[in-house]
């Protein structure tokens, strides 16, 4: 008989046992063998951070050399210190401003906007004492940015309890118990040197990051306990943190106490927290993760130099740069040993006596140093011939020529890091337009744009952690004591409760934007301007909706909706709002005018929501409107300033060139009539004489013809003599 059986196949899989939790030791080698991956993976930057540092400060050894290179002596110029002030400068013109708002600027989500108030007064209300306030833990994080080329920070939350003595309602007896005192999110600056992290190519595949801080042997006992505290290793802390980088000058400024060194490391995977220290045998403490952020990080993406997708390693700005700095140093050096080298300075021939000797060293002004042999001084040519001096003249080419060398190796240095388009910016003069110097301010800054913005971005996220530790740690109590919420407007006062549930909720993500408002220094000309034009533009749509209001009785609740609607897009509105909330409520309670309203016809809704809608498309045309003539009025007033000095600059020059002219043709004019009066003198002097000529002419003339006359008389006269003589002659001879 035959039994046929079917066996039904089936996979078995074997299940793997449970992995068994790591044993304090184990962990404390586990990360050991990490720790040490770490610092031969981190021991060049760390080293190179340590020589850029000092670059920085300019720290050289007692023989003048560098302690960051042995090849440098003598005089330097230090660009690298004022290139990075310069910068440091231009980044963080001020203490950034955190924008909380809301997430899509909804204009009825008024919880949202009151929790993003509140979120905003208690970022905002930095009392930290000097050195811990976020002002100075973010340029300590850009300077390490800039110097190294990491810096970073993170955040802690601390509170504070206390005991009081409550009554039992139970027992009807006094009890102690322990209360909330104070709370707190902290912002504490991370050392660029005290921070590890393990292998990794970005920012995502960091698996672990480790915070290193230096503990006194109570506070170890406070901390872990007393029994950690005797087998745990103390050393003296250096300012730069590791023995291994430091420069010779560093072992003078250690710490007089010694110190345990603890790292605390935070593991993304497993989200946990260990300490750890190398001196120890165990790890010192192990929890889950204390804060429950969302990325699990207690700090934001660090401020990274010139990351690359090979491995998540910074590398100082610095080192692309540094041939050329070294080679300024090493011009500045040669330029300063040659000027050192220049001196008045020259040799005479000692046979001629010391009287050339005697010239610099005895002689004054005015003073004659005498010569022994003159006859044999003078046969040599006198000075000419004794003395020769220092050629100065070839060595200062040779400086001229080395200046010129340094100042086209600093013009290349420039270009690199790009301090050319900050100085190309900056470089105008008093003749240039508002609108070109803007111009060029704004095309001077996009070389450094991206470390602006990256800058800005770690800002946001940083008081972003601290929105979340807060939302997440913080107590009712505590929020609404560290926010003031009992000074919020009255009509927001009844929104507190609530605003405070989604600020404690998973929604607050979804519902409250936290972004930087601004890195450099706030724009108060450019916020009263959108002010000036929103009121403008609510004056206009008020006059007109108060037409539309009286047409349509009921309309005006919706007309202040629209007004709303508006408002909520503009910075500053938070505290608008309620009120207008609250002037809504009342417009929609009043008793309307006239007859008993009638339900309006679905035709009669739909045209009202079209007219509606077409009085706020009308109102946003306005508003761009008036935006468009209010920037035309501007440009039209900076174009009319600049042709009126244009037209003052043609007046003077007219002027002047009028001025030349009058002064030019007043010379003229005196020139002609002193050209004048000597021809009409030498005319004068000519006439005179020609005067005197004639008159002495005239009066040869006339006593000439007086002499012929008298002449003539006397002739005449002789002549009748004459006659009467004959006539008597005869008459004689007649006998008469």
């Amino acid at each position: 008989m035959d039994i046929n059986i079917d066996i039904e196949e089936t996979t078995v899989v074997e299940m793997a046992a449970p992995k068994k939790e790591k044993s304090p030791a184990q962990w404390h080698q586990h990360w050991q063998k990490e720790m040490d991956a770490c610092e031969k993976r981190l021991r060049r930057y760390k080293k190179q951070g340590v020589q850029v540092v000092g670059r920085y400060l300019d720290e050289r050894q007692g023989n003048m050399q560098g302690a960051y290179d042995d090849s440098r002596g003598g005089a330097t110029l230090n660009l690298f210190h004022k290139n990075i002030s310069t910068t440091m400068a231009m980044l963080y013109g001020n203490t950034p401003q955190i924008d909380v708002s809301r997430e899509h600027s909804d204009p009825d989500d008024d919880v949202a906007r009151v929790a993003a108030l509140m979120f905003q007064r208690i970022l905002q209300s930095d009392i930290e004492p000097s050195g811990e306030d976020l002002s100075t833990i973010l340029k300590a994080s850009l300077q390490d940015r800039l110097l190294p080329g990491m810096g970073t920070a993170r955040v802690r939350y601390h509170m504070k309890t206390k005991t009081e003595q409550v009554l039992n309602p139970q027992t009807m007896e006094m009890e102690e118990i322990e209360v909330l005192d104070h709370e707190k999110a902290c912002i504490d600056y991370i050392h660029w040197q005290d921070v590890c992290w393990g292998w990794g190519r970005t920012w995502k595949e960091i698996p672990w990051w480790a915070f290193r801080s230096w503990m006194t042997k109570s506070e170890v006992s406070e901390r872990f306990g007393a029994d950690i505290a005797k087998d745990i290793e103390y050393k003296h802390q250096t300012s730069s943190g590791d023995d291994k980088f430091s420069g010779s000058s560093d072992s003078e400024q250690k710490d007089n106490i010694q110190k345990a060194e603890i790292w605390e490391i935070w593991e993304k995977k497993n989200k946990k927290v260990y300490w750890y220290s190398q001196g120890a045998d165990l790890i010192l403490d192990m929890q889950d993760d204390p804060l429950g952020l969302v990325g699990f990080w207690p700090m934001p993406r660090p401020m990274l130099a010139n990351p690359t997708t090979t491995m998540f390693v910074p590398k100082a700005d610095f080192l692309f740069a540094q041939d050329l700095y070294n080679e300024i140093d090493e011009l500045q050096s040669r330029i300063a040993t040659i000027t050192r080298a220049i001196k008045v300075v020259g040799v005479y021939d000692k046979s001629a006596g010391d009287s050339a000797g005697r010239m610099l060293k005895e002689g004054v002004e005015n003073d004659l140093i005498p010569v022994d042999n003159w006859a044999m001084f003078a046969e040599k040519g006198g000075l000419q011939g004794v003395i020769q001096w220092f050629p100065v003249q070839e060595i200062v080419g040779v400086i001229q020529t080395l200046q010129a060398v340094q100042q086209a190796k600093t013009e290349q240095l420039y270009e690199i890091t790009g301090m050319s388009d900050i100085m190309r910016g900056g470089n105008t003069d008093q003749y240039t337009s508002g609108g070109t110097q803007a111009i060029k301010a704004k095309m001077g800054s996009i070389g450094i744009q991206a470390l602006q913005e990256d800058f800005a971005r770690f800002a946001a996220d940083l008081e972003g952690l601290k929105a979340e530790v807060i939302s997440k740690h913080y107590s009712k109590e505590s929020i609404v004591s560290q926010s003031n919420a009992g000074f919020l407007p009255e009509f927001d006062k009844p929104l507190v409760s609530a605003a405070i549930d989604l600020m404690q909720s998973k929604e607050v993500n979804w519902r409250v934007n936290i972004r930087p408002e601004s890195i450099a220094m706030i724009d108060y000309a450019q916020m009263q301007s959108e002010r000036s034009e929103y009121i403008m533009a609510m004056s206009q749509y008020i006059q007109a909706a108060s037409g539309a209001a009286q047409a349509i009785p009921g309309s005006l609740p919706i007309l202040m909706e629209l007004m709303k609607w508006s408002l909520a897009a503009y910075k500053g509105a938070e505290y608008l709002e309620g009120a207008l909330d609250q002037a809504i409520d009342e417009a929609k309670k009043a008793p309307q005018g006239g007859e008993e309203p009638k339900e309006p016809s679905p035709e009669q809704l739909r045209m009202q929501i079209e007219q509606m809608k077409l009085q706020g498309a009308q109102q946003k045309q306005q508003g761009e409107l008036v935006k468009i003539q209010t920037k035309a009025q501007a440009d039209m007033q900076t174009h009319q300033a600049k042709i009126q000095g244009e037209i003052y600059k043609m007046q003077v020059d007219a002027e002047k060139d009028q001025t030349i002219a009058e002064s030019q043709s007043q010379i003229r004019l005196m020139e002609i009539a002193r050209e004048m009066e000597l021809s009409l003198a030498e005319i004068q002097a000519t006439m005179n004489a020609n005067i005197t000529v004639e008159e002495a002419q005239a009066r040869f003339d006339i006593a000439s013809q007086e002499v012929n006359h008298e002449y003539d008389i006397e002739s005449e006269r002789y002549k009748h003599d004459l006659k009467m003589d004959e006539i008597y002659v005869q008459n004689r001879n007649k006998g008469i």
